[in-house]
């Protein structure tokens, strides 16, 4: 039941940091800096009147944030519906194609410098490249699903590559995909060994979100589908270390967020499934030599995005804030989570299904908002905000 569950609400809620105002991954190395330099030293970077800004828009399904090559504004897109589709109407369509793309949006105007990256668009929304990263001259995405999830019915061509490249690390550096690794594969095959009851229902699949680098090269991912927390090794091998805890509800975990921290642990954010309230979210801090989950800040709604700011504050994007499912719009907000644990909220009332997170260089925060077909069928109004 939490198998099919799970595999429903990435579908439906279709969800799948970095160095600020460099061009090298993510916010971890800000972190470092910031703590280094004695952090904010009081209750936070940011007021609750700081100013939002749409500094691009029409976008498709916006989703993770990076600084890239010269300090670009990059944004990944689950992109529109399209491929090979089965399906009577909107509600029931199912779509496997390479609609995915990552925008510079440097200009406020999107430039598509990669196009035709995997995405999947299931029950009205869509899922696309994720986790998009500058690592040491090096762009990453991390691609929706696993090998598994593509059906026998997709044009033989078509199917091809999207069970090469479906759950996949891939380098885009140069304008085309390369697989490094493919960690959904991994995470798949390692529920189908430790988690059977997650198959007793047809569609499961893994669904890689999101990935922050590891002291010494190579890469921490987690998997919104699976619940694990994996790493990927220099040469490309893939091991899953960790299964994250049920919500009090009993329902899947959903991370959806992960950054290390300036203690060296890592710091992960949940969605957590249907029927959980406005408050069932947690960050959590987990510490790789461990291997313990602590819940580090509790009391959220519906994280999407999560990492450390230039100033050392801690950063939880909210979806939603009336928990899952939300109660009419998606009507989220930004959390700020100073050095002495204050707490205040950012973009009240204004961002619609905001997703990722950013730390700019002068102390700000990037969000993508906009980032579902809200209404249905409207997947070209995304936007990117800044906030500070």
């Amino acid at each position: 039941m939490r198998g099919l569950s799970k595999s429903r609400l990435l579908a439906a809620a279709a969800l799948a940091l970095a160095l600020a105002g460099g061009g090298v991954g993510s916010s971890s190395p800000v972190a470092e800096a910031a703590y280094a330099a004695g952090g904010p030293g009081g209750s936070g970077t940011l007021t609750a009147d700081a100013p939002v800004t749409v500094v691009a828009s029409g976008l498709h399904e916006p989703r993770s944030l990076t600084w890239g090559p010269d300090g670009r504004l990059l944004v990944a897109e689950a992109g529109t519906p399209g491929g090979a589709c089965a399906g009577p109407d909107l509600d029931s369509l199912a779509c496997f194609g390479l609609r995915g793309t990552v925008a510079d949006v440097s200009s406020g105007t999107p430039e598509r410098i990669v196009t035709g990256l995997p995405s999947n668009f299931n029950t009205g929304e869509s899922v696309g490249p994720n986790g998009v990263k500058y690592l040491d001259g090096r762009l990453y995405v991390l691609a929706p699903g696993s090998p598994y999830g593509v059906p026998s019915w997709v044009p033989n061509r078509l199917e091809r590559k999207l069970k090469r490249q479906y759950g996949a690390l891939i380098d885009i550096t140069h304008g085309h995909a390369v697989v490094k690794a493919n960690p959904g594969e991994v995470n798949y095959r390692w529920m189908q060994e430790n988690h059977p009851e997650y198959f007793e229902h047809p569609g499961f699949d893994a669904n890689v979100y999101d990935m922050t680098p590891k002291p010494g090269g190579g890469l921490y991912v987690i998997d919104s589908a699976s619940n694990t927390l994996s790493s990927i090794d220099r040469r490309g091998h893939v091991e899953v270390l960790d299964f994250m805890p049920y919500t009090p509800a009993g329902t899947d975990a959903v991370p959806t967020c992960i950054d290390t921290g300036p203690d060296g642990a890592l710091y992960m954010g949940q969605l957590t499934g249907y029927g959980n309230s406005g408050t069932a979210a947690n960050v959590y801090r987990y510490d790789p030599d461990v291997g313990d989950w602590e819940v580090w800040q509790s009391g959220f709604s519906t994280i999407t995005g999560c990492g450390f700011g230039t100033g050392g504050d801690f950063y939880v994007t909210e979806m939603a804030t009336t928990g899952m499912p939300w109660t009419g719009d998606p009507e989220g907000d930004v959390i700020q989570i100073a050095e002495d644990g204050t707490r205040t909220t950012l973009a009240e009332g204004e961002l619609l299904a905001p997703h990722g997170f950013l730390a700019g260089p002068d102390g700000s925060v990037y969000v993508a908002n906009n980032s579902q077909m809200w209404p249905r069928g409207q997947a070209t109004d995304g936007q990117v905000v800044k906030i500070g």
